[in-house]
């Protein structure tokens, strides 16, 4: 049986262990264009490396990043594969990414809020766009 509710008038009076979550500084990988994944993936591979380079947490990354996440790279393929039973090496390298939950919270990253994003100046193609009830159709 759980206890009783947080204080919500509580003060901390010490800092974090860990320090503060920090947003992320850009939306997703923000040297240039993500490079092309090695040859001779799995689709799996492939998509997780996609995936990966056009997520939040990839703006923590920086191109000193990509021998290692290559070498994750190849373990997530040896993973796909079968080769290796057990994942746990590669949730490991996983979560020190950030790619995981567990990591994000390790490292206190948290996706950047839309007030934090800068602003883009190109308007995007579907903003003429509205929301149309399939009931009463097209005005």
């Amino acid at each position: 049986m759980p206890g009783p509710p947080p204080n919500p008038d509580r003060v901390r009076r010490a800092a974090p262990a860990r320090g503060e979550f920090r947003s992320a500084p850009a939306p997703s990988w923000s040297h240039g264009a993500f490079p092309p994944p090695p040859d001779g993936l799995t689709p799996a591979s492939i998509t997780a490396w996609q995936t990966w380079g056009a997520a939040w947490f990839a703006a923590w990354w920086t191109p000193a990043d990509l021998p290692a996440l290559r070498l994750l790279l190849q373990l997530h393929e040896q993973v796909e594969r079968g080769e290796f039973v057990r994942a746990t090496e590669l949730r490991r390298w996983m979560d020190s990414f950030g790619i995981t939950p567990k990591g994000q919270q390790s490292l206190r990253w948290r996706p950047p809020t839309p007030t934090e994003l800068p602003a883009t100046s190109d308007r995007s193609a579907y903003t003429h766009l509205r929301a149309v009830n399939p009931k009463e159709g097209p005005a």
